[in-house]
């Protein structure tokens, strides 16, 4: 199987049809073929892939449709429309449209253009609305492994949200981890936190750093347009939850209703943390027998 997975949906491309007939040759590409916008919806609804590749007329719409819901379902997915319609047409017919990349299938080496596209959008994601890591695959294959629901790894994290909350007098703190598409909160003190999209996220910029990354004040960051002085958190400190292969899964953060410094000590002292946190998180990616369990939680073996 191909490292660069792509949908490819056209209803009149055969096997010999460029550039369906490159895509398919190259050995590293897997390519899942749809003639529609609902069995292309089903597709990404069951596999991730790394692109879509389109034709514009589809019979149940068009391709600037699909990669609309492509942007809602997936929006870290790159998009290419190859079309012999004119880009004034669909300009016109789609004023505003996602991002997407546009190859004419009139152009010579229309077949060899895409192959390149494909490969450049899956290894750099220029089309999503924030930076991913370099190993965004191994990232989340990483994160799979990890068991977020044992209840000692749980445990273990909440004390660490209320430890850093108490040190750094802040009024909440969180473990979070970031999916493919969200960020989640496997533990916080001081409040609950509801999932939020992953371009929301402070702690989508701190994956892409080793160590602390620090916000001092959130308002006066050009990455986080709608926070305003009256938003809840203007103080930002987090630090990568690294595994031991070196992918970042999540992070360890604390917040401030008001803008602060946080100096070398205060950075020292979050990034211990984070690595007893990291520490918790491997211990829940071995797995444990029930009575390994029960000694853990205090039961008798």
């Amino acid at each position: 199987m191909g490292d660069i997975q792509v949908l490819y949906v056209d209803p009149d491309a055969t096997a010999g049809t460029s550039p369906l007939r490159e895509l398919v040759a190259d050995p590293a590409i897997e390519v899942y073929r749809e003639t529609s916008i609902a069995d292309a919806v089903a597709t990404l609804g069951e596999r991730v892939v790394d692109c879509v590749v389109t034709e514009y007329d589809l019979p149940d719409g068009t391709g600037v449709e699909l990669v609309t819901t492509l942007r809602e379902v997936a929006p870290d997915t790159g998009a290419i429309l190859v079309t012999d319609d004119s880009p004034v047409r669909i300009a016109e017919e789609s004023p505003g449209g996602p991002v997407a990349e546009f190859v004419p299938k009139s152009v010579p080496e229309v077949g060899a253009r895409v192959v390149q596209l494909v490969k450049h959008t899956a290894a750099n994601r220029s089309q999503t609305s924030y930076p991913l890591p370099p190993d965004e695959r191994a990232r989340l294959a990483a994160l799979a492994t990890i068991d977020l629901d044992d209840e000692l790894l749980g445990r273990a994290v909440q004390r660490v949200t209320e430890l850093a909350t108490e040190h750094f007098a802040v009024p909440q703190s969180s473990v979070n981890i970031i999916t493919e598409r969200t960020q989640e909160f496997l533990a916080s003190a001081g409040g609950e936190f509801e999932p939020t999209p992953r371009e929301d996220s402070a702690c989508t910029y701190t994956i892409l750093d080793d160590g602390v990354s620090v916000i001092e004040d959130v308002a006066a960051d050009p990455r986080f347009p709608d926070v305003t002085d009256d938003t809840a958190i203007r103080f930002y400190a987090g630090a990568s939850l690294t595994t031991r292969e070196g992918h970042p899964v999540g992070t360890l953060c604390v917040y401030d209703d008001e803008p602060r410094v946080f100096s070398e000590a205060d950075r020292a002292y979050l990034s211990l943390l984070a690595d007893e946190v990291t520490d918790w998180l491997e211990v829940a990616r071995e797995p444990r027998t029930g009575a390994e369990r029960g000694v853990e939680e205090g039961e008798s073996p």
